[in-house]
């Protein structure tokens, strides 16, 4: 065959299958329509959902911050309703924030500090956590193992003026505990009065103090 047949015999090819695609284009346009609008509805339903879960795992994580610090008493639910928001607007109060209860730059890295330092923020001046004291039996003269007591022993200190005790025990004359601030304290009754002892107790001056009083008062 020479090679103007060949060329007759493919030009006669080319025209067939462009005649073929012709006649065959209007139901391979309707197809590909139709599988182009499910997979993009398929794509932004995908999209969609895996947003709104992304939104409920932030959420929840703020919800999970704010009662790590004190400031939320909600479910942790992921879903932000008027406890949530008070929660932020207790928090920001507390921190010294503006308090628009809007979880921005400033309030979120301050959460986060919080957070990290296992700080309680909300209500750290009228929360108490007691420890259980030893049975011990005190003389007359040792002072009353409440946080009012302990709170006025501790008034007037630089560190924590107010004297807000978050933790204490008491044994043999003694107080210890924590205050808000995260320092250690040591307290010895005096005329039914806890004051501070003229000597630093976690120093030479720790023999005869019961343990758990060196350990409750004295920074590791």
């Amino acid at each position: 065959m020479t090679v103007r047949s060949l060329k007759a015999v493919a030009a006669a090819a080319a025209v067939f299958l462009v005649l073929g695609a012709a006649g065959c284009s209007s139901n391979d346009s309707s197809t590909s329509t139709t599988t182009t609008e499910a997979t993009t509805a398929s794509t932004t339903s995908t999209t969609s959902k895996a947003a709104e879960e992304a939104t409920i795992r932030f959420d929840k994580e703020i919800q999970s911050q704010l009662a790590a610090v004190g400031c939320y008493k909600g479910n942790i639910d992921g879903i932000v309703g008027p406890a949530t928001d008070a929660a932020i607007v207790e928090f920001q109060k507390a921190s010294g924030l503006t308090a628009d209860g809007e979880l921005g730059a400033k309030t979120e890295a301050a959460l986060n500090s919080a957070v990290a330092a296992k700080k309680t923020v909300c209500g750290s001046t009228t929360t108490t956590t007691a420890k259980p004291a030893p049975t011990t039996t005190f003389a007359p003269n040792d002072a009353p193992c409440t946080a009012t007591a302990i709170r006025a022993g501790l008034g007037g200190d630089s560190a924590d003026p107010a004297g807000n005790v978050t933790s204490y025990v008491c044994s043999g004359g003694y107080a210890a505990g924590s205050i808000a601030t995260g320092a250690k304290f040591i307290l010895v009754a005096q005329n039914g009065k806890w004051t501070k002892p003229s000597q630093d107790p976690c120093g030479t001056a720790s023999a005869g103090l019961p343990p758990i009083i060196l350990e409750d008062g004295c920074a590791a």
